[in-house]
C-alpha cells in the first residue's frame, strides 16, 4: 500500500507539490513563533540592560569599620563577585588636617582616599601618582591654596568635627607625607566616583572641595580613628544574559547577605532587582503577544491545506468510485486517499521545521537591533507537534466529504455541493467563539491569556466568515442583473462566485489574510505613535542634558548667559515634593519654552502657555548691591521677643549661596539700621524682611516699615511701602503660623503680629515683585489643588492659568510653572532639585561647551533619539514585529491559495470554456473567472474586520512593558502605515488574479 501511495504521488506530482508546500508553510509558520519569541527574548534581555540607568546594573556597599585595625570588609572582597562581568572597586576613607607652614595659610581637612585604581582616573597635571607609601597627590586647586610645591613634605593629622560649631580639629599624631603630584579629574561624572560626592563644591568647614589620594598602606600608617569604607560592583552589560539571568541575580544576593552579615552595619543597595523584574515583565509580555499572530497564521495554513486536498479529492472522486466499485474495504480507500497527501504532508513538515529557524534568523537580522542564533532544538515543543497534527487532521477531514458518499454518487460527473447546514452550523460556532474570547478578555482582567489568546484573530475570522456569507447572495443578484441585460462576461463571473464550490471559504481567507495584515499595521501603528508621545513628553525636548546640583539662581543665570533671549536653551528644575499628594511640579524658565520644549497640545501652543505663566507685572525686583542698606523702622510693640534681630534676606544673582544679613538687635521706638551686604558684589534681589529669634519662640510685634535706602537714595519709600498689594507675607493655610497682618499707612507699611499664645509665628515682610497666587499650567487628569510646595518648601498658593493633555517631562499627572517667578517667591535660595536643561532644535553644536564655561558641570546627555530606540526594543515593539511579519506571510498564503484555486478551475473548466467558445462566446466572457472581483470584495471587506478586532481588543494589546503612567495605544493610529499595507496587499493579490485570469483565459482558446 506504500508503495501505491509513492506511485500515485509520483502520478500527480502538481497536488503532491501542492500539499508539500503548503505542509512547510504550515510547519514555518508554526515554529517561527517559539523560535522568535526565544531570539525575541535575547533581545529583550540586551535591550533593557542597554537601556536601564547604570544604578541598576550596580552593587553598593557601604560601612564604617568598627575600628582602625577592622579588615573583615576588604577581605571579604576577593570572595564575592570574582566571576566574570564584573567590576569591583573597593574605597576606604577618614579625615585628617594638612597644616602648611606658613601659618599665614589656613589649614585644609580634606577627605583622605584610597581608591581602587584612582590614578587611571585623574589627570596627573604636575609630579606623577602616587606609588608607594607616604606618598599622597592633593588637586591643582589644594597646591595653590596651601601655596607648595611637589616634593614637598606635608604635615597631616587624623581629624574630627567638633559637634558644636562644626570645626575640624586634629585627633591625632601628626605625620609626613610626601607630595608628589597634583590631579584633576577626568570626569567628575563617571561612574567610577559612585555616589559618594568626593568633589562636592559647596563652601564647608573643610576648606576645600577635592580629596587627597594615596596608597592603602598610607592610610593604614597613619593614626586614625574609623574608616569609612566602600565597595561599587559594576555588572557589565555583556554578563547580563538571558541564560545568565538567574546566576547573576543568584551571586548578588548571596554577596549581599555575607556583606550585610558583616560587623559595623553594612548597607548593602542595589538597582538589579528592578532591572530583573523589568525583564521578567517584558520576556513574559513577549510570551503572550507573538502567539497572538502565530495562531492564525496556522489556522490560515490548516485552511488552505483543507482547501487543497477537498479539492484535489473532489477531482478524484471517479477513481475512488472505482475503488469502492472493485470492492477496495473503507480503510484502505481511506489509505489510498490520505496517503497521497500525508506524505508529502510529512515530507513538507520536516522542511518547514528547518525553514521556520531560518526565516526567523532572518527576520531577528532584519527586525531587532540584536539577534543570535538559535539553537535547531528550539522549534521542538508542542507548537510543532500540534502543528504536524493539525495538518494531518485537515488532510484527513477534507477528504471526508467524499469518502462517505456512495460509489453511484462518486462516479457522477457532478461536482457537490456544500452543506445545507454545516457550513452555516461551523459560522455559528466561530462567531460564538470569537464573543466568548473577547468577553473573557474584557472580563477577565489577566490580558492575553487562556482562551483570550486568539481574540484579536478570532474577531477578525468570525467577521470574515459572516461578511463572505452576506456577499454570496449579492454576487446571485449581480449575476441575474448582468444575464438580463445579456452581459455574459459580467454573469459568468457573478455566478462564479456566488455557485462555484468553496468560493466562500477563499473570500473568506482572502479577508482574513488581509485583515490580518491590516489589524497587524495598525496595532504596530498606534503603539509607534504611542511610543513617540512617550518619547516626546517624558524627555521633554529633543535634547536633555542633566547638570549637577547647583542653586536655583546659578542654574538660571548661568542658562542664560549662554543664551539670553530664550532661543535654544531652557533651565528647569523639579519643586519639592508635597506631603499632601500633590501632584509634581516642574520649574521651567518659560521665556525658552516655546524653542525648546516638545510641546503637543492642540488647545494651547507653547507661546501662549509661556505667557499664562509668566505675565507681565510691571513691578521689578528690589535690587541691592554690597554697600550698606538703611532700613528706617518704627516698633511700637514687643512682647516676649527676647534676643530678636532684623535680617534682611538677600539672594545673590551670579547664583552663589543666600545671604541673612543681621542688621542688629531691634528696639522700640524709631531707628534706622544699617549693614553692608558682603555677599551681593555682583548683585541681590532682596526676598524678604523679617524680625528672626534665634530659638523660633513665638512672640507679638507691631512695626511700621518706613524706607529702605542704599547710596543715599531710597529704594522703598513712605509710599511705597504703604502699597500693600506690594507686599506678601508667608501663605499661612490654618492655626498652624501666624503671620503678620499688612495695613498701608501714611508713613509706610504696618506690620502686626498679636496674641501668639505659644503657636508658630513668622515676621517675615516680602516683596511682592511676581504674580501671588503663582500662575499654574496643569495636566487635564493630574488634579491639582489650590496650594503647592514652593522652592523654599513652604505652601504656595497657585491660580490655574491653563490645562493641557500632557506637560513636558511630567506627562499627564503634573503641572509646570515659571521657575523665575517660582525662586522669587522663595526666600532660601537653595539648590535646584534635579536640575535640567532643555535644548532646541536651534542650540549651537558647541553648547555643552558654551555651558562649562559657564561653570556647570554636564553628568548626563540624553537625546530623543536613543529614548525612542528604547522603548522600541521593550517586548511588546519587538512581539508587534512579528505580527507584521505574520500578516506579511498572511497574504503570501492568500496569493498562494488563490494560485491553488485557478490550478483547480482550469484544469476543471477546460471543457466547460471550450464548449462555450464553440457556441460563439467570446474567450474574454467565456473566460470570466471573477478573481479579481474576488479580491475586490476582500479588500473591500478587510478593514472593517480589522477595525471590529481593534476597537474590541485595543486596550488589552500592551505597548510598554513598564510603568506608562497613563500613556496608552491611540483609538486612531497614523494613517500612512495602515494605508501602505492595506495597499500593498490588495495590489499583491489583485495582481495574483490577473494573472490567474490570463491563465484561465488561454485555457479557452480552441479551434471552431
Amino acid at each position: 500500500m506504500i508503495g501505491l501511495a509513492l506511485a500515485m504521488v509520483r502520478a500527480r506530482p502538481g497536488q503532491a507539490l501542492t500539499a508539500f508546500l503548503l505542509a512547510v508553510f504550515a510547519m514555518a509558520a508554526a515554529v517561527s513563533a517559539p523560535v522568535y519569541s526565544t531570539t525575541a527574548d535575547r533581545a529583550v534581555v540586551h535591550s533593557q540592560v542597554a537601556a536601564a540607568p547604570t544604578s541598576e546594573r550596580v552593587v553598593q556597599a557601604r560601612r564604617t569599620s568598627p575600628s582602625p585595625q577592622d579588615h573583615e570588609f576588604e577581605n571579604l572582597l576577593p570572595q564575592l563577585f570574582n566571576g566574570g562581568g564584573f567590576a569591583s572597586v573597593f574605597s576606604t576613607e577618614y579625615d585628617i588636617m594638612i597644616v602648611p607652614d606658613d601659618l599665614k595659610i589656613e589649614p585644609i581637612a580634606p577627605r583622605f582616599v584610597y581608591r581602587d585604581d584612582v590614578c587611571a582616573h585623574v589627570r596627573i597635571t604636575a609630579g606623577r601618582c602616587f606609588i608607594s607609601e607616604t606618598e599622597v597627590i592633593l588637586s591643582t586647586a589644594q597646591v595653590q591654596q596651601l601655596g607648595v610645591h611637589i616634593g614637598d613634605v606635608l604635615q597631616a593629622a587624623y581629624a574630627k568635627t567638633d559637634p558644636k560649631g562644626g570645626d575640624f580639629f586634629e585627633a591625632g599624631k601628626r605625620a609626613q607625607l610626601t607630595l608628589v603630584g597634583s590631579y584633576d579629574p577626568i570626569n567628575k561624572a563617571e561612574q567610577y566616583w559612585s555616589d559618594l560626592d568626593y568633589f562636592n563644591p559647596r563652601a564647608s568647614a573643610r576648606f576645600t572641595t577635592e580629596p587627597a589620594l594615596a596608597g592603602r598602606l598610607t592610610l593604614e600608617a597613619m593614626e586614625h580613628g574609623p574608616e569609612k569604607q566602600a565597595l561599587d560592583v559594576v555588572i557589565d552589560d555583556s554578563a547580563i544574559t538571558r541564560e545568565s539571568l538567574d546566576g547573576i541575580s543568584a551571586q548578588v544576593q548571596a554577596g549581599k547577605g555575607k556583606l550585610e552579615a558583616l560587623p559595623g552595619h553594612a548597607v548593602v543597595s542595589t538597582g538589579l532587582p528592578a532591572l530583573l523584574t523589568r525583564i521578567d515583565g517584558d520576556r513574559s509580555l513577549v510570551a503572550q503577544v507573538v502567539p497572538v499572530a502565530a495562531v492564525p497564521l496556522v489556522l490560515l495554513c490548516w485552511f488552505v491545506l483543507f482547501i487543497a486536498v477537498a479539492s484535489a479529492t473532489q477531482e478524484r472522486r471517479r477513481e475512488l468510485g472505482l475503488f469502492s466499485l472493485r470492492g477496495l474495504t473503507a480503510p484502505r480507500r481511506w489509505w489510498l486517499a490520505a496517503g497521497e497527501s500525508i506524505v508529502p504532508i510529512l515530507g513538507g513538515a520536516v522542511a518547514g521545521f528547518f525553514l521556520g529557524h531560518y526565516l526567523v534568523r532572518f527576520a531577528a537580522w532584519a527586525l531587532l537591533s540584536t539577534s543570535s542564533d538559535v539553537p535547531i532544538s528550539a522549534g521542538l515543543n508542542w507548537w510543532a507537534g500540534v502543528s504536524l497534527g493539525g495538518a494531518l487532521l485537515a488532510a484527513l477531514l477534507a477528504q471526508r466529504a467524499e469518502l462517505a458518499k456512495r460509489t453511484v454518487d462518486l462516479l457522477r460527473n457532478v461536482p457537490s455541493r456544500l452543506s445545507r447546514w454545516s457550513a452555516p452550523v461551523f459560522e455559528v460556532v466561530v462567531v460564538v467563539l470569537a464573543a466568548v474570547s473577547v468577553v473573557q478578555l474584557r472580563r477577565g482582567g489577566s490580558g492575553l491569556t487562556g482562551f483570550a489568546l486568539v481574540a484579536p484573530s478570532a474577531v477578525v475570522i468570525a467577521v470574515a466568515l459572516v461578511a463572505a456569507r452576506l456577499v454570496l447572495p449579492i454576487a446571485e443578484r449581480i449575476g441575474r442583473r448582468a444575464s438580463r441585460r445579456g452581459r455574459i462576461g459580467p454573469m459568468l463571473a457573478a455566478y462564479a462566485l456566488s455557485r462555484r464550490p468553496g468560493t466562500q471559504r477563499i473570500l473568506a481567507l482572502f479577508v482574513v489574510a488581509i485583515g490580518l495584515l491590516v489589524f497587524s499595521a495598525t496595532a504596530a501603528g498606534a503603539s509607534a505613535d504611542a511610543r513617540d508621545h512617550r518619547a516626546r513628553v517624558q524627555l521633554g525636548a529633543s535634547r536633555v542634558l542633566t547638570v549637577d546640583p547647583l542653586t536655583r539662581a546659578a542654574l538660571l543665570s548661568k542658562v542664560r548667559a549662554v543664551d539670553p533671549h530664550g532661543q535654544f536653551a531652557m533651565a528647569t528644575a523639579m519643586l519639592p515634593p508635597a506631603e499632601d499628594g500633590t501632584p509634581p511640579v516642574l520649574a521651567v524658565d518659560s521665556q525658552a519654552l516655546a524653542a525648546t520644549a516638545l510641546w503637543d497640545d492642540s488647545r494651547i501652543s507653547a507661546a501662549e502657555a509661556a505667557t499664562l505663566l509668566h505675565p507681565p507685572l510691571g513691578r521689578d525686583p528690589i535690587q541691592v548691591d554690597n554697600k550698606e542698606i538703611s532700613l528706617d523702622v518704627t516698633i511700637d510693640k514687643l512682647v516676649d521677643a527676647f534676643r530678636v534681630h532684623w535680617v534682611a534676606v538677600v539672594v545673590p544673582e551670579d547664583g552663589s549661596d543666600v545671604g541673612r544679613v543681621d542688621l542688629g538687635a531691634v528696639t522700640t521706638g524709631r531707628k534706622t539700621y544699617v549693614r553692608n551686604l558682603p555677599m551681593c558684589v555682583n548683585g541681590c534681589r532682596l526676598a524678604a524682611l523679617e524680625l528672626e529669634q534665634p530659638e523660633e519662640r513665638g512672640f507679638d510685634a507691631t512695626v511700621v516699615l518706613h524706607s529702605l535706602s542704599q547710596h543715599g537714595k531710597a529704594i522703598v519709600d513712605e509710599a511705597g511701602f504703604a502699597q500693600t498689594d506690594s507686599w506678601r507675607v508667608p501663605d499661612t493655610p490654618g492655626p498652624k503660623l501666624l503671620v503678620p497682618t499688612l495695613t498701608g499707612q501714611q508713613d509706610g507699611l504696618r506690620a502686626e503680629i498679636s496674641n501668639y499664645k505659644g503657636a508658630d509665628t513668622a515676621m517675615r515682610v516680602m516683596p511682592t515683585d511676581v504674580p501671588n497666587p503663582l500662575p499654574l499650567i496643569a495636566a487635564r487628569t493630574a488634579g491639582f489643588g489650590d496650594h503647592i510646595t514652593g522652592l523654599d518648601g513652604a505652601l504656595q498658593p497657585t491660580q490655574l492659568a491653563g490645562e493641557v493633555e500632557t506637560v513636558p517631562r511630567l506627562g499627564y499627572g503634573g503641572g509646570i510653572v515659571d521657575l523665575d517667578y517660582a525662586e522669587r517667591l522663595s526666600t532660601d535660595g537653595g539648590d535646584a532639585r534635579y536640575p535640567q536643561i532643555f535644548l532646541g532644535p536651534k542650540a549651537p553644536a558647541d553648547v555643552v561647551d558654551q555651558l562649562r564655561k559657564q561653570g556647570l558641570t554636564i553628568s548626563l546627555d540624553r537625546p530623543l533619539g536613543p529614548v525612542r530606540d528604547a522603548l522600541d526594543e521593550q517586548g511588546p515593539a519587538i512581539a508587534l514585529r512579528f505580527h507584521e511579519m505574520a500578516g506579511v506571510l498572511a497574504v503570501i498564503l492568500a496569493v498562494g491559495a488563490l494560485w491553488l484555486v485557478a490550478s483547480l478551475d482550469r484544469q476543471r473548466r477546460r471543457g466547460e470554456l471550450r464548449a462555450l467558445r464553440a457556441q460563439g462566446v467570446s474567450r474574454r466572457d467565456a473566460s470570466a473567472s471573477g478573481y479579481l472581483a474576488l479580491v475586490g470584495t476582500a479588500v473591500l471587506l478587510a478593514p472593517f474586520a480589522a477595525l471590529a478586532s481593534w476597537l474590541l481588543v485595543r486596550e488589552y494589546l500592551p505597548v510598554f512593558s513598564d510603568d506608562a503612567q497613563g500613556f496608552k495605544a491611540a483609538y486612531w493610529p497614523s494613517p500612512m502605515p495602515v494605508i501602505v499595507a492595506w495597499a500593498a496587499a490588495a495590489v499583491v493579490l489583485a495582481a495574483a488574479a490577473v494573472v490567474a485570469g490570463a491563465r484561465l483565459r488561454a485555457a479557452a482558446t480552441t479551434k471552431r
